[in-house]
């Protein structure tokens, strides 16, 4: 708990700073080189370790997160499509008899779409009005739903949620972290001034606390299907970058999408089918 704490305070306000003081431009190399330790630590879950699948995959990753901060949406589709062609091939290539070849290739993929793609979609929104003030709301409806679910979690819980994925996990401290990060989302909102009504800031915030304990539980289901504890050791008391950023990567996505909506001129219907 002790190295956990420091760990935070060392890093967060490093990062706050960063997102309020700096640019944008500032914010795309810690998002390259956490996204290289991300698809590293996936790596790691399900095959043994290799430079000669780890580097094509960080390359094209970068490649897409660098994509989406140069403003070039139409070319991410197609970097996907090749990215998986590239895996299936290189998969094919590895072949032995009794191997799954889908699996080996969507486990790459999915590595690629899930670490690489939420970053992307963290740094549209830094570039967005705003966009510094809304990383920082995101990143404290995550932190206040972490610390409320370890704290109500570890005095008053006893019902628990899905042991067989995270015999940790409680109904009362699912509970507790969603009551903080609502709470903080409204006090986020309201601090650093943002365009949202109260009532917005708290459905804002009960939004993002959902999106990240799910993402969580998510995590835990591959580290259980790894048979691992942890992802890695990166951060004391928190073990790996996925550990510590497995919310984030469920609720950058569900934040983009929502800002995208409520600022598009478009209608829901022409957004999601065109018409």
């Amino acid at each position: 708990m002790i190295a956990r704490t420091l760990s935070a305070l060392a890093l967060a306000p490093l990062l706050i700073w960063l997102l309020l003081v700096g640019s944008r431009t500032m914010l795309l190399p810690l998002l390259l080189v956490a996204g290289g330790l991300l698809l590293w630590e996936w790596l790691r879950l399900k095959e043994t370790f290799s430079l000669w699948i780890f580097l094509p995959l960080c390359f094209v990753q970068s490649l897409m997160i660098y994509t989406g901060f140069r403003g070039y949406p139409g070319w991410i589709g197609l970097e996907l499509v090749l990215i998986l062609m590239g895996v299936f091939v290189w998969s094919l290539l590895e072949y032995r008899p009794g191997e799954n070849v889908s699996a080996r290739a969507g486990f790459r993929f999915m590595g690629v779409v899930y670490c690489g793609v939420p970053l992307m979609l963290l740094d549209g929104v830094r570039g967005m009005w705003h966009g510094g003030a809304l990383v920082c709301l995101l990143l404290f409806v995550v932190w206040a739903t972490d610390t409320g679910a370890l704290l109500v979690g570890k005095r008053w819980g006893r019902a628990k949620i899905v042991p067989a994925i995270s015999p940790n996990k409680t109904w009362a401290g699912f509970w507790g972290g969603t009551a903080a990060g609502t709470l903080v989302g409204l006090i986020s909102a309201a601090g650093f001034g943002l365009p949202f009504s109260w009532r917005e800031s708290l459905g804002l915030g009960l939004m993002l606390s959902l999106a990240g304990q799910v993402g969580d539980l998510v995590e835990s289901v591959l580290k259980r299907e790894s048979g691992v504890k942890d992802t890695g050791q990166l951060i004391p008391g928190h073990g790996g970058l996925l550990d510590r950023l497995d919310s984030l990567l469920f609720v950058a996505p569900v934040f983009y999408a929502y800002l995208r909506v409520r600022w598009s001129d478009v209608s829901l219907g022409a957004w999601f089918f065109g018409t």
